[in-house]
């Protein structure tokens, strides 16, 4: 079987993940098993735990005593309601040279294609030069424990990382405005989140009789307010270093300007304004208004509304620090911010030593000409568990994707291409023999 072959028969078990319960836990055991009678070389090598009941942690012992790495993906994937798909989203197929089906790109695909490049390395009588570790999680789409308890067992029994990689940057041609290619985004660091809720308390009443100022009007009030005034923007040093890195593939006057962005900061934000989503998500915190509760009938006056904002915190800002800006932003007494959860942006990671050196020698070996750069991830992974200790925690999925095929992760037609599953086994093995 190829690499493509495999994917299609991983994605035939219906590992969808579900906060509330009632998951199919023979599609997950039967996957866990699949890994294994798919990889029989991997296996027999580097034997297999499970962690955690969910966790598979396979040891790739190496021929010196060095520092380990681990590899990372998720096996399990989020629901996929059927009507729109074109082929069935667990059905693995394989037509018009893609492989179709729910967890193709995230992240069943990775997982494939980093254990195809082991399979082919072992078969060449390779060992790596450190002990590798491949650790797949089975609930990261529903932020569960298991890729802590991977940690707790790796370093209970002598293994802390040197060196991570998880899913999260991609190969994109278009990563800033004015760049031309193709560039490798890695992600060296992650936004941190705060989960934060406005209250407006009162007395409830008839709708017919409204006092000058319901509960709902004050809350109106207090979310304009926060909406009047995001938070400022500024420059982080993985951005800085993107643009740095890019400003070679850019034309002028943006190659300029990514080289000195600190003389042009002015018309760089303006744009990143314009144009919004992720772009506009990199030069600030974020905050967005994702939860509305209050009335029970359309003729009462509630007594208690609420609203629930997502913030996703630059480097340098923390959960409780966000959360008191609201509050002064607010400036009412009668509205109650409560931060509920968060966790503070993850360590930047370095770029100037060998493990960084090494993505960046492997994308170009399989895409030359490419362009390697760090990037702030404005979303979260598991690898943010990783990063509170180790310095080299980066997150990129060599998996070449259009923007239409990004756009279904998560959604229907999830896909990923033959010839890109290939290069991602290529980028692998070149990766985990770095020079040799």
């Amino acid at each position: 079987m190829n690499v493509a072959e495999k994917l299609a028969a991983l994605i035939r078990f219906p590992t969808v993940a579900r906060p509330e319960g009632g998951e199919d836990a023979a599609a997950f055991s039967g996957c866990r098993q699949a890994i294994l009678d798919l990889y029989p070389r991997v296996a027999a090598a580097c034997g297999h735990r499970i962690v955690a009941g969910r966790g598979v942690v396979l040891r790739w012992q190496g021929r010196e005593k060095r520092a380990s790495w681990v590899l990372m993906a998720h096996y399990d994937v989020v629901p996929a309601p059927e009507p729109d798909w074109e082929h069935p989203p667990f059905s693995g197929d394989i037509a018009q040279g893609y492989v179709h089906g729910r967890g193709a790109l995230d992240t069943k695909g990775t997982l494939a294609a980093m254990l195809q490049a082991a399979e082919e390395l072992l078969a060449e009588g390779f060992a790596p030069r450190q002990d590798v570790f491949f650790c797949f999680s089975g609930d990261e789409e529903t932020y569960g424990p298991t890729t802590g308890e991977i940690i707790r067992y790796l370093r209970e029994n002598g293994h802390t990382p040197d060196f991570v990689l998880d899913e999260g940057g991609r190969l994109t041609g278009s990563p800033l405005p004015g760049f031309s290619g193709l560039a490798a985004l890695v992600g060296v660091a992650e936004k941190g989140m705060a989960q934060i809720v406005l209250k407006a308390k009162g007395p409830a009443g008839h709708a017919a009789r409204p006092p000058r100022e319901t509960q709902a009007d004050v809350l109106v009030q207090a979310m304009d307010s926060v909406r009047r005034n995001p938070w400022p923007q500024r420059l982080t040093e993985p951005l800085r270093e993107c643009m740095h890195a890019l400003a070679g593939g850019c034309a002028f006057p943006w190659s300029l300007m990514n080289q000195y962005p600190e003389s042009f900061l002015g018309v760089i934000f303006r744009r990143f304004e314009r144009l919004a989503g992720e772009a506009g998500a990199l030069t600030r915190t974020t905050c967005a208004l994702t939860r509305l509760s209050g009335g029970v009938a359309s003729n009462v006056l509630p007594g208690e509304v609420s609203a629930g904002y997502n913030l996703r915190l630059l480097p340098g800002d923390t959960p409780e620090g966000a959360a008191e800006r609201m509050r002064e932003v607010i400036g009412d007494p009668r509205v109650t911010v409560e931060l509920t959860d968060g966790n503070p942006p993850s360590p930047v990671s370095e770029t100037g030593g060998e493990g960084f050196g090494r993505l960046r020698r492997a994308v170009s070996r399989v895409w030359p000409g490419a362009v390697t750069a760090p990037f702030l991830m404005t979303g979260a992974t598991d690898a943010y568990h990783y990063s509170q200790f180790c310095p080299r925690v980066y997150r990129f999925g060599p998996l070449l994707a259009t923007p239409e095929e990004t756009a279904c992760v998560h959604a229907a037609n999830e896909r990923v291409s033959v010839q890109a599953l290939s290069d991602a086994v290529l980028f692998y093995k070149a990766l985990l023999m770095g020079e040799e």
